[in-house]
């Protein structure tokens, strides 16, 4: 509660004693003279008092000067913008030769009560000017007063109005009230010193924030520009090797992805200016309306594509008003579209515009969303440069930051404000405010709606959001890759390079990425870092941590180049990192290098003999696994009835999870890898034990002698038998 006291105390000074382009050092010098001159008014006043109360009439009329000097440079300290330290210089010399002119009134140095004192804190005063010059001078003054007080000692006759005992207590008084304002002087300065720290430390941080944001911010803008570049580089290669194919399709994927790339670059560029001021208004009058509801009908199909209801709400009569067309298109599109981006199917995102009630010189204009909201915590940081939202479930939305900032800079560009309200789990609200005029020229808008260049290039084709059935134009026999990517484009091109070698199912985030892998459990995945829902590593996590999955090669495909971004995807295990844009070779390439590295994995499974501990943490896993199920199968070795069945109850998982799994890590069917079981267990009995042949096959879940005869000696190539003898 003081500190916060103090805080309101230290706001009010500051206030006072600003003016516009005040800098940070002339306000402290401000603030210290101010400090010291307060301080030393009240020690002269107590003087003062006390020289009236002892009837002492020359120290009474020395305290009235001193505080009538006090009050001109007090003002002077509030008031005056430049070269302060010269007029409390002017005010300080007079103060000193003053005092001389009243210790020789009073006799000298020995009879002058202490008034010596006052010059030491004079020169204290000059601590705060930081003015080299100007303490020399007073300085020189001071000594000037002092020997010229003490050569004429010897001419001067003490004041009789001064007793003995009151100049001893004048001087005691005076010695003290200069030791209390030294000490001020000094804790003022300790004060000073620990705030200049901690604003030291806070722009410290501040900058090292700004660092990270900016980091950030390059990271994001790499992904924004490589994920285009990726595609229009890849469907120039296809155009190039199939024109017949690709021509057309690739000519307007290119097309498309440029054109984000110049948005892009264009809005960093229109930020610059705004910050800059160099973006200018171009007014005119039409009807807000119109303009509006033409603004939301062209985002219509990007909603539908996202089965999204998108609704405009405005007054039923028209406002015509002055307004920017490009401003206003900008601004309503990049809320339009984070809207969209974050509601789930199902939801609904509503635009709303009418005149501010009780003040119909406003329009305010409102973009609501049924998403998952936005977190307290971040709420206040929404349009700051480089900040991108996170979701309630933690995973990153994407985009570089920009966008909202952008917002906020048009919207004080134009006159008006933008707010933001939002719950978790109950949707977010963006009003902007905008003033109602009509002063521009009028314009008939004979085509309101805005072309497709002005919009924010979004991506309209749902068809990369595939329903994860495998190709069907795909050999059977052709492992299985599933690719979890949100750029519907990405994912065309990526079906088209792996369509040939592998039966393809597609994610088109990393929610949807896992739940398909759990059901199908493909050989191998290719998935993007930066995704809605849940990103490429939160996905590798769960799928790593998952026995169900977590032999399955990761490739980690994405725009994050930088090494440590790298190095975090392996340590989670990914398999392999590829940067975009990516040479289709070595993807090909690190794909099957996987897939045969597999080999090393199945001859280990495979095996019936003890597992070596190896320092993997992804076989470690697998070891885990297959020593459970190795567990199960030794525990009901005799049982007949136990199979595949029963250890997919046992284990938590269904017959196909379990096939997939086992297809992967032994190269056999789950029936082929019991019966193997069993029978190296009565291999083993055979030679160790005393049982006979029937006895074993009965030991190891064989009812049928004769059958137990014929896989035993497919197996090892030896009948049981022979192996008993």
């Amino acid at each position: 509660m003081n500190q916060l006291a103090f805080s309101l105390k230290e706001n009010r000074l500051n206030d006072l004693l600003s003016f516009p382009g005040i800098d940070e050092n002339l306000l402290t010098m401000k603030k210290n003279a101010l400090f010291g001159s307060a301080a030393s008014s009240v020690a002269i006043a107590g003087m003062t008092i006390l020289g009236w109360v002892l009837n002492l009439p020359t120290i009474v009329n020395y305290g009235f000067f001193l505080l009538a000097l006090s009050v001109p440079m007090i003002l002077v300290i509030l008031f005056k913008k430049k070269h302060i330290e010269w007029f409390i210089f002017g005010a300080q010399m007079i103060n000193l030769l003053t005092t001389m002119y009243f210790m020789l009134r009073l006799g000298g140095l020995l009879h002058s009560a202490g008034l010596m004192f006052t010059g030491i804190s004079v020169l204290y005063m000059t601590i705060n000017l930081q003015n080299v010059r100007i303490t020399l001078m007073l300085f020189i003054t001071y000594l000037f007063t002092l020997i010229f007080t003490a050569s004429m000692q010897s001419a001067l006759v003490p004041a009789p109005e001064l007793f003995a005992w009151k100049n001893l207590l004048f001087f005691t008084v005076n010695c003290s009230w200069q030791a209390g304002f030294t000490l001020l002087l000094i804790l003022n300065n300790i004060n000073q010193k620990k705030k200049l720290a901690e604003v030291k430390q806070a722009e410290a941080v501040r900058l090292t924030e700004l660092d990270e944001l900016k980091t950030k911010f390059f990271t994001n803008i790499t992904h924004e520009f490589r994920t285009p570049l990726t595609v229009i580089l890849g469907m120039a290669d296809l155009m190039k090797e199939q024109p017949q194919k690709w021509l057309n399709d690739g000519a307007l994927k290119i097309k498309s992805n440029a054109d984000r790339l110049l948005h892009l670059v264009n809005q960093m560029l229109d930020l610059s200016k705004l910050e800059a001021g160099a973006m200018t208004l171009h007014l005119q009058q039409g009807d807000m309306m119109a303009y509006l509801h033409y603004i939301v009908e062209s985002f219509s199909s990007l909603a539908a594509g996202k089965n999204i209801r998108l609704e405009f709400l405005g007054e039923n009569s028209p406002v015509v008003m002055d307004f920017d067309p490009e401003k206003i298109l900008q601004i309503i599109s990049n809320l339009v579209v984070n809207a969209i981006k974050f509601t789930p199917p199902g939801g609904k995102v509503e635009v709303s515009a009418c005149r501010v009630k009780g003040n119909s010189s406003q329009l305010e204009i409102k973009v609501s969303d049924t998403g998952p909201g936005i977190s307290p915590e971040m709420l206040p940081h929404v349009f700051d440069r480089f900040f991108r939202v996170e979701t309630t479930t933690g995973a990153d939305a994407g985009g570089t930051g920009l966008g909202l900032a952008l917002v906020r800079e048009m919207a004080k560009l134009i006159g008006g404000s933008i707010d933001v309200q939002s719950r978790p789990g109950s949707g977010s609200t963006f009003m902007l405010v905008i003033p109602v005029t009509n002063k521009a020229a009028i314009v008939a808008m004979e085509h309101p709606n805005p072309s497709e260049n002005d919009l924010i290039p979004v991506d309209h084709d749902t068809s990369g959001k595939t329903t994860g059935k495998r190709k069907t134009t795909a050999n059977a026999d052709l492992p299985v890759l599933l690719i979890v990517e949100d750029s519907s484009d990405v994912t065309e091109y990526l079906q088209e390079l792996t369509g040939k070698y592998y039966q393809v199912i597609t994610a088109s985030n990393g929610r949807e990425g896992l739940e398909k892998a759990l059901s199908a459990v493909p050989d191998i995945i290719l998935s993007d870092v930066m995704m809605p829902e849940m990103d490429g590593i939160s996905m590798l996590d769960a799928l790593k941590n998952d026995f169900r999955t977590s032999h399955i090669p990761v490739v980690m495909l994405t725009a994050k180049a930088d090494i440590q971004s790298k190095l975090h995807g392996l340590e989670r295990g990914a398999d392999a990192y590829i940067s975009k844009p990516f040479n289709r070779d070595e993807l090909l390439l690190q794909l099957r290098n996987l897939l045969r590295l597999r080999s090393r994995l199945q001859q280990r499974y495979a095996g019936m003999g003890p597992l070596t501990p190896v320092e993997d943490k992804g076989t470690a896993i697998e070891d885990k696994f297959m020593l459970k199920v190795r567990n199960l199968l030794e525990m009901y070795l005799d049982d007949d009835r136990f199979g595949i069945n029963e250890l997919c109850s046992e284990l938590g998982m269904s017959r196909a999870q379990l096939y997939r799994k086992f297809k992967s890590l032994t190269n056999k069917t789950v029936n082929e890898y019991i019966r193997s079981f069993r029978l190296h267990k009565a291999r083993e009995l055979l030679i160790s034990s005393e049982l006979n042949v029937s006895e074993v096959a009965y030991e190891t879940g064989f009812k049928n002698l004769s059958h137990f005869s014929r896989v035993f000696t497919e197996e090892f190539g030896r009948n049981p038998s022979e192996i008993s003898k």
